[in-house]
């Protein structure tokens, strides 16, 4: 069955000096299936990039998350969405931007970015430099303030294929499974993932 994969990649793009990371979201059976997939999304460094980390996307917080095709008829009963947010912060002394990826379960963005800012990520890194005008609070990436437009609807950055999110059952005498999906991390190089059969 087709599963929704998050990955973190790193890469050196022609003239850069340092290592970049890109987050791609794909569809497979299995991650080492998303080779030809993760070359056209960051063409830069084709063939020459390798993962991070990685994570199979099945449940998010009390949420499960299944995949059924674009064409086929499902019954939406509810307006849940799944969003990716890329936070960014300081600590002071650090010549450093830390990051943090969340994937959050809401109905809309204003309510994925309320549910980011309780993160403690979002509370630790955050500084202000009295002594100069340097603003150190976290934020969502790529903007200078919290804003509904720094933040993805995973749905939109895939193709074909629909996202169902669907509320964990519960059982009046059974406690929810509180396992989370497993987050594969370390050095994973393309020759090293073509062998994969996980």
């Amino acid at each position: 069955m087709p599963t929704l994969y998050m990955v973190q990649l790193g890469g050196r793009p022609k003239g850069r000096l340092i290592e970049q990371h890109e987050i791609f979201f794909g569809v497979a059976n299995q991650v080492n299936e998303l080779i030809v997939d993760i070359n056209n999304h960051w063409p830069e460094v084709k063939n020459k990039w390798h993962i991070d980390s990685y994570r199979a996307i099945t449940r998010v917080d009390n949420y499960t998350i299944r995949l059924v095709e674009s064409s086929q008829q499902v019954e939406n009963t509810n307006d849940l969405k799944l969003f990716f947010i890329n936070l960014g912060g300081y600590q002071q002394g650090s010549f450093e931007e830390f990051h943090y990826k969340l994937l959050i379960v809401a109905t809309n963005q204003a309510e994925a970015i309320r549910q980011a800012k309780q993160s403690e990520f979002y509370k630790r890194f955050t500084f202000k430099d009295k002594s100069s005008a340097f603003n150190a609070a976290s934020h969502i990436d790529d903007k200078f303030e919290v804003d509904i437009d720094d933040i993805y609807n995973v749905n939109d950055l895939i193709s074909n294929i629909k996202i169902i999110i669907e509320p964990l059952a519960r059982a009046l005498d059974e406690a929810i499974d509180e396992v989370e999906d497993k987050e594969y991390v370390g050095y994973l190089s393309i020759k090293n993932l073509k062998k994969l059969a996980l």
